[in-house]
């Protein structure tokens, strides 16, 4: 719903808080835009010498392009060296405290990473191994200023992972993973050899088949038989059975074309961030569909066409794909160890063409992760018991590159793939590079604005319809947060009555970027600005959101200390219980720039468990200094002496408001909730804490009983530093019956300015 709010804030602010700032991002790192066309064509290069040692001391005019056979010239050039952050996550209790404020301000410092499991193509007892490597890759080499998701070949949407910078979220959606890999077609193709053998020796014998339900396992067979595979009419005549023999090779082909179509979608959708290496990390046995078979597999060409399309979309969208086999170095595929035996001990061709088989197999899915690798600027890791060192290659590879841009020919938007090679003049030395890119199709972008213009028109005279800018729908719906408006956000859910629950969202906005136009003499300070927010649920479908338009008429003084403080939003919204991630722009006018935080959110079900607890909302006494756009009207100064904050940095002396819910289920005996808040430093030292007990009747029907928890917090005595702030409800003296539901956050205090 459209909501123009005029915002005249003249109040006059009795103290000025500085918006927290990141440090700015390492020298050399390209500017990350977000483009709908092909206005230049970015290409991340990697150097090596024969040693495969990164070569850093290439410049400009070292380096050549070429499309299509022909030289271009090289516009922009950057050197990129990341460096590796790591987390410096506050550790409580053996385990790193979790934020519940996300941000901006850091956006794209790092690499990315695409974690492709493939459960569709990994076998169920290779499980544990893909969850082991990818926990192993995520715990020791994703840093801090890296952003990454999950990505389950199956479609599974309960488990994937938006992009994020958190580890935690990473390594819960890698803890899903289970391996769903069909049995080997090898070994469906000789229980159907021996099952034809066992029919034809009952029919030599004069036995009716339907007598006796055939052999259903195996592998192995009877001693007993005698036949000559050589002249069994159901092999290819050198005693291995006929490809038609595979009963699923219908489902073998939908799995590998699903696999490839998502390979291909990936690449597509990571294709609108520029300026970057983009690394998709596919956990995978590879594909074992028989390509060769034209004939005898159903689904072989339109599996090789499919290969081809996802290298395709790879190179066009500047994606690198690294295959990595949890198979390791065993040399065969573990359904070779499902036979007892290979068959009868006079029956020897048949046992070699078995073997024979596996390795076919093997070799078959090696190649083909080799070919979606090496062909993506990538390389695959076979043959391989321990990935480490292949995960801290990658990690270099995505750490130090150079980024050359040039602004292509004029194409016909007709879709045609344009080739790129990348030279380098030093001798001696190899290139890595993407391979090319597509020309754009369908309308221009002009005539794509003015469709959307044509649309919000047509919208706007809908109730309740979504009137967001064409420029921030945009970037909304790209697949990363952009800088641009610095923000803070911090959601909390809440308990209702309904079917859906309230989530309160606070929304802090960095002001000293904001352009305003001075008017009536400098007396007033006017800009624009648009806020526009929704939420995509665990199967990825937006959910209706909201958008607002703040016109701002600032005083001169407030214009000041808006700048030093920015501006707060109080939001809420209502969410079902779910996983979700909260996708919030933000585009001020003046200066014509845009911000978004996507904000992954868990709304419990509150009645599912004995005891659980809300979220937490922080205020502080200097918190009303800023300038708020929309408060939360909902939330009484008796819950909260001061609007909601997603700040977690304060002044060592304020004061801090602390409220939250705690929800007790328990009908059927009586107890007594005990609440304790907690703030300790991270050496142990406890500044404040505070417990109190309520307690529970048991009541005649199911039902629940909630209770409002309020706090003051003094940061008199608080030395600058970091502190998890906790807050805890517990039923039940024993720590091994006790029912426990917890809300934290990490707030900093720094020192107080003279």
């Amino acid at each position: 719903m459209r909501t123009v709010i005029p915002a005249v804030l003249c109040c006059a602010l009795g103290l000025a808080i500085t918006f927290a700032q990141q440090a700015p991002p390492p020298a050399g790192q390209p500017q990350v835009t977000f483009k709908a066309e092909v206005d230049y064509v970015d290409v991340d290069t990697v150097v090596t010498d024969r040693q495969g040692n990164f070569i850093g001391d290439l410049e400009k005019g070292d380096f050549e392009i070429f499309e299509d056979g022909k030289p271009q010239k090289i516009d922009l050039f950057s050197y990129v060296d990341l460096p590796v952050v790591r987390s410096d996550r506050f550790v409580f209790g053996g385990r790193a405290a979790a934020s519940d404020v996300r941000t901006n301000q850091q956006s794209l410092a790092g690499r990315l990473y695409v974690i492709v499991l493939d459960d569709f193509g990994t076998s169920l007892f290779r499980t544990n191994t893909v969850k082991r490597h990818a926990r192993q890759f995520i715990e020791r080499n994703f840093g801090a200023n890296d952003v990454g998701a999950i990505v389950y070949t199956s479609g599974r949407t309960d488990a994937s992972q938006e992009f994020t910078s958190d580890p935690a979220l990473l390594l819960a959606a890698v803890d899903k993973f289970v391996g769903r890999k069909l049995r080997s077609s090898t070994l469906d193709k000789i229980d159907s050899y021996w099952r034809q053998q066992e029919l034809s020796a009952m029919e030599a014998a004069g036995r009716d088949p339907n007598a006796a339900a055939p052999p259903t396992n195996t592998g192995s067979h009877s001693s007993g038989s005698s036949l000559d595979p050589a002249i069994n009419p159901y092999t290819r005549g050198d005693g291995y059975p006929d490809r038609t023999f595979d009963s699923e090779d219908l489902e073998r082909g939908y799995r590998a074309l699903r696999v490839l179509e998502q390979l291909r979608n990936l690449s597509e959708f990571m294709g609108n961030i520029h300026g970057r290496r983009k690394a998709l990390l596919l956990f995978s046995e590879g594909i074992d569909y028989p390509t060769n078979d034209i004939f005898g597999a159903q689904e072989a060409t339109q599996v090789v066409r499919a290969i081809q399309d996802a290298v395709t979309a790879a190179a066009r969208g500047n994606v690198s794909i690294f295959g990595i086999d949890p198979r390791g170095l065993v040399g065969m595929s573990s359904d070779a160890f499902a036979l007892d035996s290979p068959g009868p001990s006079n029956n020897a061709p048949v046992a070699a063409a078995n073997y024979a088989g596996f390795g076919a197999e093997m070799r078959l899915s090696q190649d083909s992760l080799r070919t979606l690798s090496e062909e993506t600027g990538g390389f695959a890791t076979v043959n391989v018991n321990d990935p480490l060192p292949a995960f801290d290659q990658i990690v270099r590879a995505n750490s130090r590159y150079y980024v050359l841009a040039y602004y292509p020919p004029t194409h016909p938007r007709d879709g045609k793939f344009h080739k790129i090679e990348v030279r380098v003049k030093r001798p001696g030395l190899t290139v890595t590079a993407r391979k090319g890119y597509a020309s754009p199709r369908g309308k221009t972008p002009e005539e794509r604005a003015a469709d959307e213009r044509l649309r919000m028109e047509r919208e706007a005279k809908k109730g309740g319809a979504d009137t967001t800018s064409a420029e921030l729908r945009t970037v909304l719906n790209t697949p990363m947060q952009q800088a641009g408006v610095s923000m803070l956000v911090q959601a909390s859910p809440f308990k209702t009555t309904g079917r859906e629950h309230a989530v309160t969202i606070a929304i802090e906005l960095d002001g000293s970027g904001f352009q305003f136009e001075r008017r009536n003499n400098g007396t007033v300070f006017a800009d624009k600005v648009e806020l526009s927010y929704f939420s995509l649920n665990e199967q990825g479908k937006p959910l209706r959101g909201e958008r607002r338009e703040f016109e701002l008429s600032l005083r001169p003084d407030t214009y000041e200390r808006a700048r030093q403080a920015g501006f707060r939003i109080n939001e809420r919204i209502a969410l079902a219980p779910g996983r979700y991630q909260l996708r919030i722009g933000v585009r001020e006018t003046g200066a014509q720039q845009m911000g978004t935080v996507f904000y992954d959110l868990l709304v419990p079900d509150f009645a599912d468990e004995p005891l659980s607890m809300s979220g937490m909302l922080l205020t502080a006494a200097t918190s009303p200094v800023v300038p708020t756009l929309i408060a939360d009207k909902q939330i009484t100064s008796e819950q909260l002496p001061g609007p909601p904050t997603s700040r977690r940095t304060f002044v060592q002396g304020d004061e801090l408001g602390l409220y939250a819910e705690a929800y007790d289920n328990m009908s059927s005996q009586n107890h007594t909730v005990a609440i304790t808040a907690h703030l300790v430093g991270e050496d142990g030292r406890e500044v404040f804490s505070s417990r109190e007990s309520r307690d529970e009747v048991a009541r005649p029907r199911a039902g629940t009983s909630t209770f409002a928890i309020s706090k003051r917090i003094s940061l008199k005595d608080a030395a600058p530093g970091r502190y998890l702030l906790r807050l805890e409800a517990r039923i039940g003296g024993n720590a091994k019956d006790a029912k426990v539901a917890s809300s934290e956050t990490v707030l900093t205090v720094i020192p107080a300015q003279p």
